[in-house]
């Protein structure tokens, strides 16, 4: 019912604008174009349209010699200024309702004068006949402002927003500020000016992607704040409107494919709460669309085209990243723990602080060596082993036995996880042996396990445990630090 409302509003408002020809003021320059006039040396377009023969009361409305002139509804949308898809597609009904009732194709005596300007009547009266004018528009609307305007329009705010050098000292002085308030390290901050100077790259490698997992399971941390403040300034755009680039991981996705992704026209996305705790099934994809610099688009009865996306996902949980990434270790997250709860200020305050980092920011030289500069957050192998290798220190004597000369990872699985271990329980067990029993494999089958050297070396990492470590059950990160 909307949708006929609105178009019957267009209709009347076309049929209100029935114009006499010869007060409008004409684009001779173009009409020469269309028709593929040649003026002669000196004579301009006005006298050469005189020259021809041909009248301006047989010419349609301008906005229609504009369609023609660019090459078709899709390209003269792509020229317009609009603020929403919506007002996009009230233009191209607007436009093809016009040609209809335009008194220039009204007499078939003089249809033929202009035939480029006709053929596009008869088009527009094709789809009106078949009831097609409202699918054109919405077709040629979604994908000309998902993949022409809208990034278009973006980048002239970008563009406005950092249309300032970057200040090295007001970069120090907000960094500063920045830790003291939200309690970030050095690094911390060396990845988030890594986040944001990657959406400013021009032909970043999407193999150097880096995204922000920001957690903590403390309440009232402000992460989400801070996330909404970067992506909507990197999106050139104010705090009020942080909603225009949150998303979910569904749709970046595109487990519906004739959606487009927020990464398409944005510079950089919200991801809020969005990672599933399980994510064995979609980790996989998630990989590959976090270093990918194109997209398929299948828009509905139309083609498949490819389209350029910016995937630079600032992630936001409470749970940490080990119950979403599925490997050992990941390259493509910067992992960032939140625990402190700031003190009370507002949020244009804390708008103004991320946008005084964000445009003051600056990239290294070497891309690749301060890409390189960042350690793996850990996913859910490196959890895995952690707590493998808690148990083998702890129940050493069990595992280790007096007169056994030899030990398998796939034997203390079945210890730890009573029946038969997964794939993925043998792996965290052989990968715990590996990191701390290495140097006792047997040389001619690697499979084995010297048990007396694996039994002396657990207890050796034991006894140089403090009574905090053991207390804390922290055995396997103080392990790690020490090998």
């Amino acid at each position: 019912m909307a949708r006929k409302k609105l178009e019957q509003e267009i209709t009347e408002q076309v049929q209100s604008e029935a114009h006499t020809n010869g007060t409008i003021k004409h684009d001779f320059k173009k009409i020469a174009e269309i028709m593929f006039w040649t003026p002669a040396k000196g004579e301009s377009y006005e006298k050469l349209f005189m020259r021809m023969g041909k009248s301006m009361y047989d010419l349609p409305h301008p906005e229609i010699v504009d369609i023609v002139h660019a090459g078709g509804l899709q390209k003269w949308a792509e020229t317009l200024r609009v603020d929403s898809q919506k007002e996009l597609y009230e233009r191209l009904i607007t436009a093809m309702k016009r040609t209809i009732v335009d008194p220039a194709f009204q007499d078939k005596k003089k249809m033929d004068e202009f035939p480029p300007l006709t053929n596009f009547y008869y088009l527009a009266q094709t789809l009106d006949r078949r009831g097609k004018q409202h699918s054109e528009a919405e077709s040629i609307s979604e994908i000309t402002w998902d993949t022409k305007l809208a990034r278009k329009f973006l980048n002239e705010r970008v563009a406005k927003m950092f249309e300032n050098e970057p200040d090295k000292e007001k970069f120090k002085e907000v960094s500063e500020k920045i830790k003291a308030i939200w309690g970030f390290s050095d690094k911390d901050i060396d990845a988030l000016r890594y986040f944001v100077c990657q959406s400013r790259h021009e032909n970043h490698n999407p193999s150097m992607n880096k995204s922000i997992y920001l957690w903590g399971q403390e309440k009232q941390t402000g992460k989400t704040t801070i996330a909404r403040a970067i992506v909507t300034i990197l999106n050139g755009d104010k705090f009020d409107n942080f909603g225009r680039y949150e998303s979910s991981l569904k749709a970046e996705l595109q487990y519906n494919d004739h959606e487009l992704p927020l990464s398409a026209y944005c510079n950089a996305v919200l991801l809020d709460e969005a990672m599933p705790k399980d994510a064995s099934k979609t980790y996989g994809g998630v990989k590959q669309a976090l270093t990918s610099d194109t997209t398929r688009y299948n828009q509905k009865y139309k083609s498949i085209k490819t389209i350029p996306v910016k995937r630079y996902y600032f992630c936001t949980s409470n749970e940490p990243a080990t119950d979403f990434i599925q490997d050992k270790n990941e390259r493509r997250f910067y992992v960032i723990e939140m625990n402190k709860k700031p003190k009370q200020i507002s949020f244009k305050e804390i708008y103004s602080i991320w946008k005084d980092f964000c445009v003051n920011a600056e990239p290294e030289e070497d891309w690749q060596e301060w890409y390189n500069s960042f350690e793996f957050a850990d996913g859910a192998g490196t959890r895995d082993m952690n707590e493998v290798i808690n148990e083998l220190i702890l129940r050493r004597e069990e595992f280790f036995p007096d007169g056994k000369t030899y030990v398998t990872p796939v034997q203390i699985a079945r210890l730890i996880y009573k029946n038969e271990p997964s794939i993925s329980q043998k792996q965290a067990v052989r990968s715990a042996m590996e990191e701390i029993f290495n140097d006792f494999r047997v040389a001619s089958n690697p499979s084995n396990y010297r048990t007396s050297d694996c039994y002396s070396k657990a207890t050796e990492l034991y006894n140089e445990l403090s009574f905090e470590d053991k207390q804390s059950g922290k055995i396997a990160e103080e392990v790690e630090n020490d090998l």
